[in-house]
């Protein structure tokens, strides 16, 4: 599958799968469903009251500025996600790391009268099926694309960033940069798993992990934290602090 390589501001290299033109069109559908249902009962209603509104104008061109803002505030109020994206777990992220600004989802939003309603979406088809990072001429002027929102089964390298007494911690296990990023995000998988559930089996996961750590480390028994789970935080906050 196709993927963009994102550098966050903390120097991290995060690899993403990106959206194909398949997921793209079904959450563009599900989105316009609900725009045309949510803009034709706002015409109903109008038309109910007898507001003083030309209904004819607003059938005409209305729809289109409609569409337009339906999407920037969407993407803007839910980091990156319509309703559609939600539901197909698409979001749209910024290439350098950042999160986009409310300008990029304007930009997104204005180029889509380009990319899909001007030319019936075929420039975007052919730009997200020819761009080796899946991306329509909107993602490109605002230097977004769009991503699966699943990585590493939900954990992500931010969620080992976050960890807690980060600035005061003094690394006890120099020999943890031998490690990469995928192994310090299971590591952080496997703690939040077993703190998520607790019980045996992934206690015993929990268990086995610390265990092979410790192998691949050379780490002794006698100079580890006094439980698994001390021992593979300690690790995590020596690789942040070791390797940021």
């Amino acid at each position: 599958m196709p993927s963009v390589t994102i550098h966050t501001t903390q120097n991290v290299r995060i690899d993403y799968e990106t959206a194909g033109v398949g997921l793209r069109i079904g959450a563009f559908a599900i989105d316009l469903i609900g725009v045309l249902i949510t803009y034709f009962l706002l015409l109903f209603f109008l038309q109910l009251v007898e507001a003083e509104i030309d209904l004819a104008v607003l059938v005409q061109y209305g729809l289109v500025f409609y569409i337009l803002l339906y999407f920037f505030f969407t993407e803007m109020l839910s980091r990156g996600q319509t309703i559609g994206k939600r539901i197909l777990k698409l979001r749209v992220i910024r290439l350098d790391g950042e999160d986009p600004t409310p300008a990029d989802f304007l930009a997104r939003s204005i180029f889509l009268l380009l990319d899909v309603l001007f030319t019936a979406g075929v420039l975007a088809v052919l730009l997200i099926v020819t761009g080796r990072q899946n991306q329509r001429l909107g993602d490109v002027i605002a230097r977004t694309v769009v991503i699966h929102t699943r990585h590493f089964g939900g954990v992500s390298l931010r969620d080992i960033l976050t960890i807690r007494n980060r600035e005061e911690h003094v690394a006890r296990f120099a020999s943890v940069q031998r490690m990469n990023d995928n192994d310090m995000l299971l590591v952080k998988q496997t703690l939040a798993r077993y703190r998520h559930y607790g019980n045996p089996a992934h206690r015993a996961a929990l268990r086995e992990l610390a265990a092979k750590m410790s192998d691949l480390l050379e780490v002794a028994q006698t100079d580890r934290p006094a439980s698994d789970e001390q021992f593979l935080e300690a690790l995590l906050l020596d690789y942040i602090v070791l390797t940021r």
